[in-house]
């Protein structure tokens, strides 16, 4: 866990090359799970090439992720593209708090999107087996998910910023049961649904915005990387499964 007031951010780049229609240029936003071969490193590169400012988190934060990022940005800025890098544990209450606060008062930042996408593999977890390792993913999937946001709405709430209010895309899914031995996976997407409502019986309009985003079955990631080998026979029955570039094309687009 980092302190509040004690986390650093890593400035990778902070000005590049002309690249695409700069549609985000003004906008600021935060991407937790942006490890290699995530969707949201994929969500990363399309703000970029709009010309956002990026704030990425990474819980492997070192000269090797640093390195990533790096290359991340010089291959997919646009101009006045910016790409800051902190270290970061969703599972971590303190994290979380602590992240947000940098933003808004180390950073000076107003976020228009979160895209909190930090996600922990349950895989083979049934109902019989239910140990730390689902606990510690439901926090990170859900109980900070909403930390997160409930801090950003607090963060707005503070400074009077009533005019600005920051879109949280919520990664939901169609699991809501339905392949079993995977811990509580489908009870974290499952409980994000409720924002929806939460949104209007908690007036939250002036500072928040809710959207979600139904992620398919996703190639490549941690999460789906054992049911991998299986692709070539659910999509002979006529299953669609797709590359993270495309579910970040459909989340984002």
């Amino acid at each position: 866990a980092v302190k509040r007031g004690t986390l650093r951010s890593q400035l990778v780049l902070s000005s590049g090359a002309p690249f695409g229609e700069q549609v985000v240029s003004s906008k600021v936003a935060l991407v937790t799970g942006g490890g290699r071969g995530s969707i949201a490193v994929e969500i990363v590169k399309t703000l970029l090439q709009g010309g956002a400012t990026v704030v990425v988190t990474t819980s492997s934060f070192g000269a090797r992720s640093l390195e990533h990022f790096q290359d991340c940005y010089k291959q997919h800025c646009s101009t006045g593209a910016k790409l800051y890098v902190l270290p970061f544990n969703q599972a971590s209450s303190q994290d979380v708090q602590a992240v947000i606060h940098h933003i808004y008062e180390t950073m000076n930042l107003d976020l228009n999107l979160v895209v909190p996408f930090a996600a922990l593999s349950e895989n083979g977890a049934d109902i019989g087996s239910i140990e730390d390792r689902s606990e510690v993913a439901h926090r990170m999937m859900m109980t900070n998910t909403l930390r997160m946001i409930g801090a950003i709405k607090s963060a707005k709430e503070a400074r009077q910023i009533v005019s600005n209010p920051c879109l949280a895309l919520l990664p939901l899914s169609p699991n809501h049961g339905v392949f079993g031995r995977d811990g509580l996976y489908a009870e974290s997407k499952l409980s994000l649904e409720s924002l929806f409502q939460k949104w209007h019986s908690e007036k939250l309009g002036d500072y928040l915005l809710i959207a979600g985003v139904v992620i398919g079955w996703t190639r490549g990631t941690s999460l789906k990387a054992t049911q991998d080998e299986v692709v070539p026979g659910i999509e002979s029955h006529g299953t669609r499964t797709f590359t993270t570039r495309e579910m970040a094309f459909n989340s984002a687009g």
